[in-house]
């Protein structure tokens, strides 16, 4: 399995704090049949200002260290990008990294509070750069799940989402585990990640998620989501995801997307 969202770099953000627990995490990983991770560390203007040379020179030293404990697991480059006007430009100046550093798909974080109006329009113009957007951890925001209709209708653009394997074993909330069922069920989340953070909630485990996946879509289903499209993903590669199912019945009003194809 890949898992594409960790924050395994130590004392970079709130997710691994030491060498060690950087290590702990590693050898959980592997045991729970992880191959590779994109290491994650967020980037949040004022709180983790993380720079691309701080994130791959931690990430070249837990190789080594890896390696030198004989962890067969494979990592790669990333951030987790928290939406920000200026985050086009710094992806295009090199200074904020990509999925591993292919400048294909770039991985959003949303704010929770509220969502912009002009959020599709971010998306569109981050696609004009050739970078596809992957929103993480889209069952935890409350905003979404409110407003389910919206998540449907980024499915239906081919926006990549992520559920978190936490939030599938109730690690969070029954609201939460719900709300992260249905879209599963839905088709409306296409990755599965364990946005690992240490070795208590949200540890670098996918394999109980992997079964509740595989309950609902199937084996095929659960590879897709584990495997598949991660593989792609960390290839720069293009990825096609499913045509969502609408949970409730859309509204008549026409997507962001019909409205742009309209005008062709």
């Amino acid at each position: 399995m890949i898992d594409i969202h960790n924050h395994i770099l130590p004392g970079i953000d709130d997710g691994a704090t030491d060498w060690e627990q950087s290590i702990a995490m590693a050898h959980v990983a592997v045991e729970d049949g992880i191959t590779d991770i994109v290491c994650t560390p967020h980037w949040v203007p004022g709180k983790y200002e993380n720079t691309r040379g701080t994130v791959l020179a931690l990430l070249d030293e837990l190789k080594k260290r890896l390696s030198d404990n004989g962890i067969a697991l494979r990592l790669h480059p990333g951030m987790e990008l928290r939406l920000d006007s200026s985050l086009i430009t710094r992806i295009q100046e090199g200074e904020l990294l990509t999925m591993n550093d292919r400048k294909a798909y770039a991985l959003i974080e949303l704010p929770e509070e509220a969502l912009p109006r002009n959020l599709e329009d971010f998306f569109w113009q981050l696609q004009l750069q050739n970078i596809k957007p992957i929103i993480g951890h889209v069952e935890r925001n409350p905003v979404l799940r409110q407003d389910p209709i919206r998540l449907y209708r980024w499915a239906e653009m081919g926006i990549i989402t992520q559920v978190t394997a936490a939030s599938l074993l109730e690690e969070f909330s029954p609201e939460i585990r719900d709300f992260a069922i249905q879209i599963v069920e839905h088709r409306m989340v296409h990755v599965l990640v364990t946005d690992a953070h240490g070795l208590r909630m949200r540890t670098p485990k996918l394999s109980d998620a992997y079964k509740v996946v595989e309950n609902i879509l199937g084996p095929e289903g659960a590879r897709e989501m584990t495997c598949d499209l991660p593989g792609r993903i960390l290839m720069g590669e293009p990825v096609l995801t499913a045509e969502p199912i609408p949970m409730y019945r859309p509204s008549s009003r026409p997507s962001f997307w019909q409205r742009i194809f309209s005008l062709k």
